[in-house]
């Protein structure tokens, strides 16, 4: 179902911070494991482009989960995905 949400949002069904907070939530909860990574901090929730490009790539099984996770850490280390 990870994928069915990402899809929703590369279609445009959900919005950039809907995403987000679904990717937190998988986070927290251990769903999804990202190795260590340093958390920044930012105003701006938009997420950039490229990452949804990534994420279509991997619900077309066009790249691997790994590199999948370094969009999702990027995002972590620019402060737009906040870890509790």
């Amino acid at each position: 179902w990870i994928k069915d949400t990402t899809k929703l949002w590369i279609n445009g069904d959900i919005d950039d911070a809907t995403f987000v907070n679904g990717i937190q939530f998988l986070i927290n909860e251990g769903i999804i494991v990202i190795p260590p990574t340093a958390q920044g901090s930012s105003d701006s929730a938009e997420i950039p482009s490229w990452i949804k490009d990534t994420a279509k790539l991997w619900i077309n099984g066009d790249i691997d989960d790994a590199t999948f996770v370094n969009g999702i850490q990027f995002l972590i280390k620019e402060g737009i995905i906040s870890l509790s």
